[in-house]
């Protein structure tokens, strides 16, 4: 090795051993938060407002707390939540996973399925639709993999995974051993996502970390049992699966260059074209490992650059413990930067695309830095308020139940909400931002949808021991808004689009998103785009196809749903317009 191969291999490693230590002996003041002011518990004209509406939805499910005095790591990850537009009606279902004991098999409850009535309310529908499944669940993945025009389901399991067929009629079919999906390891995140340019969704899966229950490691502090940070456990390497077409996978972790990666406890990925060069590449949140950013060079085959393009370490050289990652135009550049959120103390990181596969950490100067006395799991961007600029919303929550006594830190915490305020500038606006916003929560899990269909990006939270939180957006605003389907021709693009570029231009500016596979924390969002008009009324809207197709579209009305389909000459209009 030569001199200076051993200083970088130095500096890395003493950074990683800092980090480790601040996850297990970090010692910190006790949380602050403002007292509510009276202003600050109504709604401001123009600011997002958020309301909590689960029990009045008909949403009961509760997550399963695996708690126990042996303070495993396990116990720590709660699990995620998803949306599903399972019977096609342009309205979307909502999945929920459930955790279990970790060394017995009583008190098992399965993951649940909430089909929206379409007024604002939900029915259970778990075993009507065939997806009664308890064991240890962690995250889920929506994609139509068999382009078949229904979406699919895969979920991941600590020591497995299920992926469930649509059939068409409202039920699925559990075709895991049929597929040849294998993941004997402990699965977290997921993505689908279409690695090589064939028209079919790929898998990737997120791998955390070995765990033997009977040999496992004692962590202590003051004499009391402690949770393990990720590093003291044996890592595994993440999965990738190719798909066949033909209902089968092949794991293509060792050709695809996936294998070439040293292994590291993955918990976020997003599928996502980095470099606007076509092909989708994978970024993937770590913890305490340096970030994986695999760029695609073709033909199905991937180089770790994470790194080498910058996106790899935090502003000062440390490894990030990443939970929950999006990609998005944070900065009006029309290029995908990479947000990650953090553990405490600790700020989350945005990595600002400059082009070329290079990045630079610039949270702190865009204002997405938050406060560090939060511990950072689940985000999502949207645009809450519909002024064209996107916002970011955050679930929070510390690992350690007994945190407030090692780190004054609360156990629960508040969620966030960062409301763009231009190209590149976010401001922290939680405080008026509803409730839920207020109350300490553990969080986990967090994904958005349109439930209702009218127009306005809605949230959903998970929680570690609790019930999930539906909320609705009720936000004042005569912003306008336009959402749009796009279908894929299932032959050259994925029938999800999950690849494509969109740029929509109106009087008010011009703004590009971006369909991507995964993204936030173990969590699914809705597969359609929403994008706020501000005082605009049309727009032109420019879709640039996974196939490489462009097709452009004048003066698209907004305030409606729209599905613009590959190769059709014009968008279709859904009877599901905003009401």
């Amino acid at each position: 090795m030569t001199a200076p191969r051993r200083i970088a291999l130095v500096i890395v490693l003493g950074a990683a051993a800092l980090a480790a230590g601040s996850f297990f002996f970090a010692y910190r003041k006790p949380n602050t938060d403002p007292t509510p002011t009276e202003a600050d518990l109504r709604p401001e004209a123009g600011m997002p407002w958020f309301v909590d509406v689960t029990r009045d939805a008909g949403v009961d499910f509760v997550h399963f707390d695996p708690t126990t005095d042996a303070h495993f790591i396990q116990e720590t990850m709660g699990s995620g939540i998803g949306w599903i537009d399972y019977d096609a009606d342009g309205w979307p279902d909502l999945f929920c996973i459930q955790d279990a004991p970790i060394r017995s098999s009583g008190n098992l409850t399965s993951n649940r399925l909430y089909r929206n009535n379409r007024d604002g309310t939900f029915t259970d529908v778990t075993e009507k639709a065939g997806l009664v499944r308890t064991g240890f669940g962690q995250g889920c993945a929506v994609g139509d993999f068999d382009n078949d025009g229904f979406d699919d389901l895969v979920v991941t399991y600590m020591g497995g995974l299920a992926l469930y067929r649509n059939n068409g009629n409202g039920t699925f079919t559990d075709v895991t051993a049929a597929s040849r999906l294998t993941n004997p390891h402990w699965g977290t995140s997921c993505a689908w996502g279409d690695i090589d340019g064939d028209g079919r969704l790929d898998l990737y899966v997120c791998n955390y970390v070995e765990v033997d229950i009977d040999h496992y490691p004692l962590c202590e502090r003051d004499k009391k049992l402690f949770v393990c940070p990720p590093t003291s456990f044996p890592h595994a390497r993440h999965r990738l699966f190719r798909n066949n077409g033909d209902g089968t996978f092949t794991d293509v972790t060792a050709p695809s260059g996936i294998a070439d990666a040293p292994p590291a406890p993955g918990l976020g990925v997003v599928a996502a074209d980095l470099d606007g060069d076509g092909r989708l590449d994978l970024y993937v949140a770590n913890d305490l490992k340096a970030q994986y950013l695999f760029h695609n060079q073709g033909n199905g085959r991937f180089v770790e650059k994470g790194l080498l393009s910058g996106a790899g370490l935090g502003a000062t050289g440390q490894p990030v413990s990443g939970m929950g990652v999006e990609a998005f135009d944070a900065d009006g550049t029309g290029r995908p930067s990479l947000f990650v959120t953090n553990f405490y103390n600790q700020p989350n990181v945005l990595f600002r695309n400059r082009g070329s596969m290079r990045f630079w950490e610039g949270a702190t100067e865009t204002g997405l830095a938050g406060r560090r006395d939060r511990l950072g799991f689940g985000t999502v961007v949207i645009d809450a308020n519909l002024d064209g600029r996107p916002d970011l919303a955050v679930a929070n929550g510390h690992l350690h139940r007994d945190a407030e006594e090692v780190y004054r830190a609360p156990y629960a915490q508040r969620a966030q909400l960062f409301v763009g305020t231009g190209p590149g500038s976010y401001r922290d606006a939680s405080d008026r931002t509803g409730p839920y916003f207020r109350e300490p929560r553990v969080g986990r899990g967090l994904a958005w949808a349109d439930f209702d269909n009218d127009g306005k990006p809605d949230l959903v939270f998970s929680h570690v021991g609790g019930p999930p939180a539906l909320l609705h957006n009720r936000t004042e605003t005569t912003n306008n808004w336009l959402g749009l389907e796009l279908v894929g021709d299932g032959t050259r693009s994925n029938r999800n689009a999950i690849g494509a570029r969109i740029e929509v231009r109106t009087t008010s500016g011009t703004q590009v998103r971006f369909v991507n596979g995964g993204g936030s924390y173990l969590s699914a969002n809705e597969r359609r785009q929403l994008i706020g008009l501000g005082t605009g009324n049309s727009a032109r809207v420019t879709v640039r196809w996974p196939s490489g197709r462009e097709q452009v579209y004048q003066d698209v009305p907004g305030h409606r749903w729209w599905r613009i389909t590959e190769g059709a000459g014009q968008p279709t209009p859904l009877p599901i317009a905003g009401r």
